[in-house]
């Protein structure tokens, strides 16, 4: 079990931290407050496991919610301590980590109700994530159905995003639906990547290249 929450945590933060980092647009002051948080949590990110890296997480989770209670109209500080939450679950022991995944679910389902187009979809995309890659009931509430159901809507708000239609084609391939995948991998492949987009961007476009030569070789 420790195993499998490691790897699906470890996709599940690589979803977040492509999805946040894809241009979004905030107001101002809510951009400079939110982007400050963003900064130190990538920092964090990158440290060791022991107890400052936990006490600096527990930190910005203090202060994302002040930014959350501050601009309740908003969904991206929501989207953004989602993030933090997910990050947080790395360390945590498996029912310590499902309590912060259920968290993190509820947080983007609120960013959702809010703004659905924040951050060009990512709640969407990362509740359909979510949704097929924890367990299902009763271990967790994973739920292909409403999995599909997030990831769809994703599509319908960003169609050309390389995020939105790999992860779809992902969830297809895990269904046995091989032939609908690879055409949404093929629109994924084909997104144009700009100069200034994120790394992470440019890396979700050749795992889709990937995962096109290996369905083929399959």
């Amino acid at each position: 079990m420790a195993v499998y929450y490691n790897q699906y945590m470890k996709k599940l933060i690589f979803v977040v931290f492509l999805l946040l980092f894809s241009n979004a647009l905030f107001a101002e002051q809510v951009d400079e407050r939110v982007s400050e948080i963003e900064s130190v949590w990538m920092e964090v990110d990158e440290t060791e496991k022991d107890e400052a890296r936990t006490y600096h997480f527990l930190q910005l989770v203090k202060d994302i919610t002040a930014v959350v209670l501050d601009f309740p109209a908003h969904a991206e500080p929501l989207i953004l301590k989602s993030a933090i939450l997910l990050t947080m679950a790395q360390d945590a022991s498996n029912f310590s980590a499902l309590g912060l995944v259920n968290q993190a679910k509820d947080l983007l389902q609120k960013a959702v109700g809010i703004n659905p187009k924040a951050s060009e979809g990512s709640a969407l995309v990362t509740l359909g994530v979510l949704y097929y890659k924890v367990p299902a009931w009763p271990i967790a509430f994973g739920d292909n159905d409403k999995a599909e159901e997030y990831l769809l809507a994703a599509l319908k708000i960003n169609p050309v995003g390389i995020d939105s239609n790999y992860y779809y084609a992902e969830f297809l391939l895990e269904q046995g639906e091989k032939d609908k995948a690879v055409a949404y991998l093929n629109k994924a492949i084909a997104v144009k990547i700009e100069k200034n987009d994120p790394e992470l961007r440019i890396k979700l476009k050749e795992q889709a290249k990937a995962r096109i030569t290996l369905e083929k070789m399959s």
